[in-house]
């Protein structure tokens, strides 16, 4: 049944599904089709490194990283990173101002971003550059450009801290030790000169300044280590409090879920509220259940107010490449100043002694053995700062190497429309979509469309299902037909219906206009006449009257003259076409049809017209309007409710049906009327079977009377 529901819903509103598919597939075929043609230049880069001896580790070095897939994405953020595209955006306006968008800087390196796609080849060590354009020569020179960039951002990043040092040895340190060597032999020359000492030192004295010297020199060096290696901890402090290296685990992918608690709740409100229509439909709002309805539906906005849109479904996180590289840095250069400091203070101890057993010499021995061992230890200053700059030299060398290498010349494609797929694509997702929507108001429509439904709301039997139908159409057809056969179903069960009846009289009425009471009385009372009845057809609805029009017979006279007391019943009754079946019309001289309705005149008329027929059917205005049903109903007593299908319950239904109660009418059946063929189950399974039988049927016949 849930199933059968769902497929009567889509089947409703297919025009509807069918509409929205062909406006998304059109418009997405006149976008594609009238979109400008766009041109990818597409790049592949490879990074360089060093290897072997030449692989000297240098700090920070972001692209040295064992992993080759971290090792690729922190490339492709590389290039596609902030700095990259800015200063790309900033060559372009020279190049070419005309192909960038936006007004301001920030703007315009959103848009250009938009356009680029950096991407690992899967399975190698490559990474794929893409840039899109309308024309194909901005898109190649962009790229160009792009490439350019990233390429001097990476060499940046690998070779900036070498080349810093290897500048501060060569233009600061190396020549301070030059001059300060010189300053030294010069001053040790002029003391020789000045105290006319033209011989060596003793072998005593040159023995104590060489170890003196070595000491000068063993603590200078550890002095210069000590300090490049606080220098090296300075600026790996530093990037542990860069952004790069903030956070120790590094999150690579983070897959979103729609929150199904969210999605269940909002299932559970849609239901709730369309239960708390239905209730509304036949209760008041301070009944029980309708309160608690409405409790349910505030405690579930409640939880879902709590609830988020989306959730983690899934992530999948490492450590932090740039964090760890800077992390072990700091380490290797806080161990490194530690020993270099050790040895420093080693060294100093044995150096003091020295100089205290120089200063112990004559006075001319020992200014020549100060200004020896100065002489000495700038000497050794000298060399060793010479070694430190082929040292920087070689590791400059060694990061020269690690850099970003074009396999190909960049180079521009069309890039294909794809219409078919994308047309396709939106085929699939505007009926998805579209089906979507239409079983959402299905679950909130309120209207009444299947006989189970109409039961609820009338509280009544429902006798037969009426399919959708032009007004006149069952007395221009007299063979097997659908909607003959739903007025034979309505007719059988109205002759076995008469024996709860109270007299052989039936006022066919509705609460609502427009819903077919008429048409329901015309072509009941012509089923029950070719059934072999003998009907007569009053039509009581006297201030909008319409079965004359339909049977084509006057209205000058009718029952409004027999209430009068103007006419007889024999006056005013007129034969139709069909055997078996009388009318009688309203009549056009009602100008208050309630006073008629009241008189004693309508007792007579209703116990005349019941010995001379088997069944009466009255037609009536729509009692939600008029007194005119209620005060028929009163005095002929059964009554047959007709209800549209389609048509929302507004309350009308169960205040008509109130009033007839009051009165006394026996409320024996409804009928729902204009049902949809695809709503109607007898419909469907004539169409499947019964087809082929309705052009083999002959013509009805009236059964004899008897």
């Amino acid at each position: 049944m849930e199933f059968w529901r769902h497929y009567m819903i889509l089947k409703r509103r297919w025009r509807l599904i069918a509409l929205v598919v062909v406006l998304c597939a059109g418009a997405v075929l006149v976008w594609s089709r009238t979109a400008p043609q766009q041109y990818e230049a597409v790049a592949v880069l490879r990074e360089q490194r060093p290897v072997g001896e030449m692989a000297t580790e240098i700090y920070p070095v972001r692209a040295l990283i064992n992993d080759p897939v971290l090792r690729l994405q922190n490339l492709a953020q590389l290039v596609s990173s902030n700095t990259v595209l800015s200063k790309t955006v900033e060559d372009l306006l020279v190049l070419r101002p005309g192909m960038l968008e936006g007004d301001t800087p920030a703007e315009r390196v959103i848009a250009f971003g938009g356009n680029v796609r950096v991407e690992p080849i899967p399975n190698t060590e490559f990474l794929r550059v893409r840039l899109r354009d309308p024309d194909p020569q901005n898109a190649l020179t962009a790229l160009s450009v792009l490439v350019a960039k990233a390429t001097e951002r990476y060499n940046e990043l690998t070779q900036g801290t070498v080349r810093s040092e290897r500048e501060r040895i060569e233009n600061e340190l190396l020549p301070a030790a030059k001059a300060d060597l010189d300053a030294k032999r010069k001053a040790l020359a002029d003391y020789k000169l000045a105290n006319r000492i033209s011989g060596d030192l003793t072998y005593q004295t040159q023995v104590l300044v060489q170890r003196a010297a070595q000491y000068r020199a063993n603590l200078d060096q550890a002095t210069v280590e000590m300090e490049e290696a606080r220098a090296r901890r300075i600026a790996a402090e530093q990037e542990l409090k860069s952004q790069y290296a903030k956070n120790e685990y590094e999150e690579f992918q983070r897959v979103m879920a729609t929150n199904p608690v969210l999605e269940q709740l909002r299932i559970d409100l849609a239901r709730t509220q369309a239960q708390l229509q239905k209730e509304l439909q036949t209760k008041a709002e301070r009944h029980p259940d309708v309160v608690a309805l409405k409790a349910q539906i505030a405690e579930i906005e409640a939880r879902m107010r709590l609830e988020s849109e989306q959730i983690l479904n899934s992530q999948t996180r490492s450590r932090n490449p740039i964090r760890d590289a800077a992390l072990q840095a700091y380490i290797t250069a806080r161990v490194a100043e530690e020993a270099a400091a050790k040895r420093a203070q080693a060294y100093a101890e044995p150096l003091r002694r020295a100089l205290a057993e120089l200063a112990d010499m004559p006075r001319k021995e020992a200014g020549v053995a100060r200004l020896e061992l100065a002489a000495r230890t700038a000497e050794q200053t000298y060399n060793l700062y010479l070694q430190k700059l082929d040292e920087a030299r070689a590791k400059e060398r060694g990061a020269q190497t690690a850099t970003l290498v074009l396999l190909d010349p960049p180079q521009v494609f069309a890039v294909p429309k794809q219409t078919g797929l994308k047309v396709a694509l939106a085929l699939l997702l505007s009926l998805l979509l579209a089906s979507s929507v239409v079983l959402l108001l299905g679950q909130l429509d309120t209207s009444v469309r299947t006989p189970e439904e109409a039961e609820r709301l009338l509280k009544l039997p429902v006798f037969a299902v009426i399919p959708l139908m032009k007004p006149n159409a069952l007395d221009k057809q007299d063979g097997f037909t659908p909607i003959g056969a739903s007025y034979q179903i309505l007719s059988t069960n109205l002759w076995y219906a008469s024996r709860q009846m109270q007299g052989s009289a039936v006022v066919i009425a509705s609460a609502e206009p427009n819903v077919g009471r008429s048409t329901t009385a015309a072509n009941l009372a012509i089923t029950l006449a070719r059934d072999g009845a003998r009907v007569l057809l009053v039509d009581g609805d006297m201030r909008q009257p319409t079965l004359h029009t339909r049977f084509g017979v006057d209205n000058s006279l009718g029952l409004a003259d027999v209430l009068a007391g103007e006419k007889s019943i024999e006056d005013v009754a007129v034969p139709t076409m069909i055997e078996g079946l009388v009318l009688i019309p309203a009549g056009s001289s009602a100008s208050n049809p309630v006073r008629l309705l009241r008189s004693p005149m309508m007792e007579q008329f209703i116990e005349r017209t019941t010995r001379l027929a088997d069944f009466v059917i009255f037609d009536s205005p729509a009692g939600a309007i008029f007194a005119d049903s209620v005060l028929i109903a009163a005095h002929v007593k059964n009554v047959v409710i007709v209800h549209a299908a389609g048509q929302p319950s507004r309350g009308a239904e169960a205040e008509f049906h109130t009033r007839l109660e009051q009165v006394g009418a026996n409320l024996i059946g409804a009928v729902l009327n204009k049902v949809r063929p695809e709503d109607s189950r007898g419909v469907y399974y004539y169409r499947r079977a019964y087809r082929e039988l309705a052009l083999r049927q002959p013509s009805a016949r009236a059964l004899p009377r008897g």
